[in-house]
């Protein structure tokens, strides 16, 4: 590879980047689309440093592949870091990403040692189960299979049901427009702990992939409360704009859904889901989109599925081995 130059990423190199994003996705039809002002956001998340996590290999001009991590907050013990990348489909099979995934899998025991000697490294990385390659890579950096996880969608174009949702006696719902973040920040965690590997989101981390976040939308996102006002279950939404922008379909991403303990088998997300899904009709979406953990311990895939989704994709997510599972709600 000794053309080919490994570098750090710059915040000049987003078009390129995402250039390189759009490329990929045509052959691997991942459904991940971006458009150069997400690729800046993700370039500018504090908890990175750009110049140690997040690699580009260039040729001739190009850039051709990229690499990074995304870490999480520390909990128990442990820090977790995802490490994921893209190789132009023009120039895969020769070795690029043989040699950046184990540079950056090194990275990220560094990453953890940095902000803590006794913190124990958690790395996770991903792959399509139909994307030949990916997951070999990951395995010849150390990392195996640990789970998995569906990709699912909903039409949105069909009909829609005159019935509307109604939610149990006793409670009510609203959007999240003018709520606190730290109060669905910390109902989100609440509902999530106990979960496989779960790690409690900070501040830090709900800013940057939530709150902060342009692809955020708060009158598209539902909350639940009882009758004394306290959260009871949840749905952000979040809608990117590079999805539009390839496809000219307009997809409504289901980022997150839960329900609190004390509130749950009495229908409460199965009720937000399908109430969003009308929503979203109203509001001129042509699909919905969400993402399940094979694991969720909650019966998650069922309720999506008589809410309407449909699995389209079947992901394995990886882990090195010695590190504890982790999963990324």
């Amino acid at each position: 590879m000794s053309d080919f130059e490994i570098r750090p990423v710059t915040r000049d190199d987003a078009e390129a980047v995402n250039d390189l994003l759009a490329a990929a996705e045509a052959i691997d039809h991942t459904e991940e689309h971006y458009t150069v002002a997400e690729v800046v956001e993700e370039l500018e998340n504090p908890m990175i440093d750009i110049a140690r996590d997040w690699l580009v290999v260039e040729r001739d001009g190009q850039v051709v592949a990229q690499c990074r991590l995304t870490p999480r907050s520390p909990d128990a013990g442990a820090l977790s870091l995802a490490v994921d990348g893209t190789v132009h489909p023009d120039h895969r099979r020769q070795g690029i990403g043989s040699q950046l995934v184990p540079r950056m899998v090194a990275r990220a025991k560094e990453y953890v040692h940095e902000r803590g000697a006794d913190l124990r490294p958690v790395v996770t990385g991903y792959a399509r189960d139909d994307i030949a390659g990916r997951g070999k890579l990951l395995e010849s950096a150390g990392l195996r299979p640990d789970r998995w996880s569906f990709v699912m969608s909903a039409d949105l174009r069909a009909p829609r049901t005159l019935e509307q949702p109604l939610l149990p006696d006793g409670y009510s719902w609203s959007t999240w427009q003018g709520v606190a973040d730290d109060e669905l920040r910390e109902a989100h965690n609440e509902a999530f702990t106990g979960n496989p590997g779960y790690t409690p989101w900070s501040p830090e981390m709900w800013r940057q992939w939530v709150s902060g976040s342009s692809n955020f939308r708060p009158a598209l996102s539902l909350v639940a409360r009882d009758e004394d006002g306290a959260v009871a279950a949840y749905i952000q939404t979040a809608e990117f704009d590079g999805v539009l922008e390839a496809t000219g379909t307009r997809e409504a991403y289901v980022s997150k859904v839960g329900t609190l303990p004390g509130h749950r088998r009495k229908g409460l997300a199965g009720t937000l889901l399908r109430l969003a899904l009308q929503r979203y009709r109203d509001a001129g979406f042509d699909r919905a989109a969400l993402d399940v953990d094979s694991e969720n311990p909650t019966g998650a895939l069922g309720v999506y599925e008589r809410a309407g989704f449909r699995t389209t994709q079947k992901w394995t997510n990886y882990r090195l081995e010695g590190s504890s599972s982790t999963a990324p709600d």
